[in-house]
C-alpha cells in the first residue's frame, strides 16, 4: 500500500524534525539530552471527522515536500550540517502543519499515530491524501 510507505516517511521525517528542534531547544535550556517521547500504549483512537482528515492530508503533503527537499542535502552533509539541516527541516515541517487550516501539530501527530494502529483510519487517510494530491498537482499535459 503506497500510503504506508508515505505515511512512515512523513512520520519519520516529522519525528526527526520535531526531535531535532525540541532537542536543540532542550539543550539550550539545560544542556540535557531531549527525553524520548513514547506513543501511548494501545489507546483507542478518537473518532476523526472527514474535515479533520482532509486538513491532515493537506498538511501531510506539505510535510512530505519538506522531507523530500531536505533529504538529499542531509545525505552528504557533515554531522554538524546534518544537525542544522534537521533543525531547519523540523521547523519547516512544524510551520507547514501549523499553516494548514483546521489542524494543529498535536492533532497531526495524534492522527499519524492512530493511523499506524488502525487500518481503517489509514485507508480513509490514504483516500484523502490521494484526493489532496490530485488537487495540488497540475493535470498532465497530453
Amino acid at each position: 500500500m503506497t500510503f504506508n510507505k508515505t505515511l512512515l516517511s512523513g512520520l519519520s521525517a516529522l519525528a526527526i524534525g520535531l526531535g531535532a528542534s525540541l532537542g536543540v531547544a532542550n539543550a539550550q535550556d539545560d544542556a540535557a539530552p531531549a527525553p524520548q517521547m513514547e506513543a501511548p500504549a494501545a489507546a483507542p483512537a478518537p473518532a476523526m471527522d472527514d474535515d479533520k482528515l482532509k486538513s491532515f492530508a493537506v498538511a501531510f503533503l506539505e510535510v512530505t515536500k519538506v522531507t523530500q527537499s531536505y533529504q538529499p542535502q542531509m545525505e552528504g552533509a557533515s554531522p554538524e550540517d546534518q544537525q542544522r539541516l534537521q533543525q531547519e527541516a523540523g521547523e519547516k515541517m512544524v510551520e507547514a502543519v501549523s499553516e494548514a487550516d483546521g489542524i494543529s501539530v498535536d492533532e497531526y501527530n495524534m492522527i499519524i499515530q492512530a493511523a499506524q494502529t488502525d487500518p481503517e483510519l489509514a485507508q480513509r487517510i490514504n483516500g484523502h491524501i490521494t484526493e489532496a494530491a490530485g488537487e495540488t498537482q497540475p493535470a498532465p499535459a497530453e
